[in-house]
Order: structure tokens, then sequence, then C-alpha cells
């Protein structure tokens, strides 16, 4: 394949031609492209991947494969939920596609891939931005669209690949409409404290689960996958090596971190390591009440009652609703309000970010970049406060 290189805001894709009958190396291809604004780094690399394919193709002048031209966008998708999409994307991805699929289905299904152009997916987009969500019947979100438009770009990225396209007709097709994100919802440090201290009053499985991803900025979802293994309360440290998923009308799944960044060790204070061996002391009776055995080190941290699974995430949020309320606590706060206090807590407290974007399992840190940029603001204008200051300008 084409090897890419970054020049810049652009990216040079290069050919190698091999050599000629004399044994002399031919001049290699080479295409400079620039990925559309507005692309996340994974969907920038799929893009990338997708014009190397494509300008290789090209050069070594190889014919499409013999398929089906006539295939509407609905068979494809049948077929690619069939042969591809599980071998290729995890269950919670796919149930999430699903939902896509349904919602571009009905207005694009009939089309031949062939004869799919930018217009028809900018009238989709246009349409859904009028439809509403069935459950709150409020419009659909803008991620909400944004995700069908990466799942259509993600399947079609697939028939290309496949040879039923020359070209992936959904790229640059999607522009965000209205406000850019807004602020994640943080606790301030005050109402943090008053998180604690209600947690405090809380029983001693919530007030850990909760209290230890403030702690760590960990994922609900990988809190639910610790085991005591994973706890080394010499270096007071945890190893984050699983994630619990739930998906509807499916069993638990327990799987690895998407990404190598994801599988780290976060760190804890002694006062969090009291909690933990107090919380350990807990579930041994437990244990030892319910399952008549010993606790072992392979036992999940926050475990169903007599059973070898974790609990689910959903448990916990469901718990959180519930003590916000008892305790007056702001209402748009939830779990996930947990993780970004944790980091914007460290970014506070001066932690640069290369560091918050390890403790926090980002594979790139950009995202963190991204999700944190009014936390570093706030940073850039002490530094500058205090720059001035000391130029007494």
């Amino acid at each position: 394949m084409a090897s890419i290189r970054k020049r810049g805001n652009s990216y040079l894709l290069v050919v190698s031609m091999g050599y000629d009958f004399d044994g002399k190396r031919r001049k290699p291809q080479q295409k400079t492209v620039h990925p559309p604004d507005g692309l996340t780094p994974k969907a920038k690399e799929k893009w990338l991947e997708e014009e190397a394919a494509l300008f290789e193709r090209q050069c070594r002048n190889e014919p499409l494969k013999a398929v089906d031209k006539t295939i509407t966008l609905a068979a494809y998708t049948e077929m690619w939920l069939r042969e591809i999409a599980p071998n290729k994307l995890a269950k919670s991805t796919l149930a999430r596609d699903k939902q896509d699929i349904d919602r571009f289905m009905p207005r694009l299904g009939g089309y031949k891939l062939t004869d799919l152009k930018p217009e028809h997916f900018r009238n989709l987009y246009a349409e859904l931005r009028k439809q509403k969500n069935s459950v709150t019947g409020k419009p659909l979100s803008e991620c909400t669209i944004e995700g069908v438009h990466a799942c259509l770009c993600g399947i079609l990225s697939d028939a290309m690949e496949g040879g039923f396209l020359s070209h992936n007709p959904a790229w640059r097709t999607y522009k965000y409409t209205g406000k850019k994100k807004k602020k994640q919802n943080v606790a301030d440090e005050e109402t943090t404290q008053k998180l604690i201290a209600a947690l405090e009053e809380e029983s001693i499985k919530y007030e850990t689960y909760f209290k230890l991803i403030i702690a760590t900025g960990m994922r609900r979802g990988e809190c639910c996958g610790l085991k005591w293994r994973d706890v080394n309360f010499k270096e007071k440290s945890i190893h984050i090596c699983r994630n619990v998923v739930k998906v509807t009308g499916e069993d638990i799944i327990v799987k690895e971190p998407k990404t190598a960044s994801g599988d780290r060790y976060v760190y804890f204070s002694a006062e969090m390591a009291s909690l933990l061996k107090e919380y350990r002391k807990f579930c041994e009776q437990e244990t030892e009440t319910y399952d008549e055995r010993k606790l072992s080190a392979d036992d999940y941290i926050f475990r169903r009652h007599g059973m070898e699974l974790p609990m689910t995430p959903s448990s916990f949020t469901w718990r959180f609703k519930l003590i916000l309320k008892k305790h007056g606590l702001p209402s748009n706060l939830n779990v996930h309000s947990l993780r970004h206090t944790a980091a914007s807590l460290m970014i506070a407290g001066g932690a640069d970010v290369a560091t918050v974007s390890g403790l926090l399992g980002h594979s790139q840190v950009s995202t963190t970049l991204d999700i944190y940029t009014h936390a570093f603001d706030d940073k850039k204008k002490a530094a500058s406060a205090v720059l001035q200051e000391s130029l007494d300008i």
C-alpha cells in the first residue's frame, strides 16, 4: 500500500513503482492530499487509508474487482451486517450502527451504490435535522446526525475496499451545523467536596466506586471491570485492562481496551487505599455469606451477589442520579462527569496535557486538548496574568 507521510497540514502519498527491465528503480509516484476539516483522528486515518488505496490503484492501473455493480445500499448493508461487521466491530458499536442504519435506510436504501451522489447524503442530513427523538420529543442532536454520517462512511469505505465502488461518495458531505460542543458537565471543587461528603453517607460499595472515578478519572465500564488482582496496595496503583459493556438484549461483555493506551496504570492516595482495604473486608464477608467461599484475587471488585460477573455500568448510573437528587446536588451531572471532573482538577493542579492524556487512556493527546480546551484556557489566562504581573504591564 502507498505510504502516508505527514507534511504540515497536508499528507504526502508515495507509491513505489518497483524496478524497470534494467534493474533501475522507477521513480515513485507522489500525491499531496488535504483531509476534510472536522474529521476525528480515527476518521482522518480512515480517509487517508482510502486515498492511499485509490492512488495506488490508479498508479498501477489495477482494475476493480468483478463484483455486482447493480447492488443497492440496502442489499450491500445487509451483506455488511452479516459478513463484515461482526468480525470488525464490537457488539456495542454494532448496536449503535444498527440504530444509524435504521435512520438512513428508508431514504437511501433503494439507491445502487454506484448511483449515490454527495447531494443524497446532504439531503439526508437536512431531513434528519427536522426529525424528532422518539423518546424526548426534541430534534435529533447534531451528534446523532454526525453518527449517521460516520456509519455511512464506514459502510461505504468497506464497499470501496471490496471493489463495489471506486471512491467513497459520502466523504466531505457532512458539515457540523449549530453551536460547537459545549463544555463538559464538570463539578467544581466546592460541588466535588459536597459530593464526596454525600458519598460517605451511602453504602461502602457505592462510595468506593464513585470515589475511585473521581480520584483516577477512569471510565465507568473500566471501573466495573476491575478485579482485586489489578490493585497494588504497595505501589498504590491500579491496572486498568478491562472494560465492561452491556448492550440491550445481550449478555454482559467484558473486553480489553480498544486501544493500547487504554491499558494503563492509575494511582491512588493513602486515604483511597484505606477505603479500598475497608471495602475489601466488606467484600470478604459478603463472599463468605453468599458464596460460602473465600474472596479471591480474580474476583471483580464490584461483583453481583452470588455470581462471577461484574455489575453493569447502568446500575451505577441509576444509583448516581438517586444520590444527586437525595442530596440536592446538580442534576446535570452524571457518572461520566466524574471523569471530566477528575481531568479538570488534574489540569487545574498543574498537570501537563501528556500526563492527563496518559492517565485518562486517550490514544492521542489531541483528544485531551479537544475535550478539555476550557480547562487549559483557564491555565493560559493564569499564565498570561502571571507574566504581565511580573513585567508590570
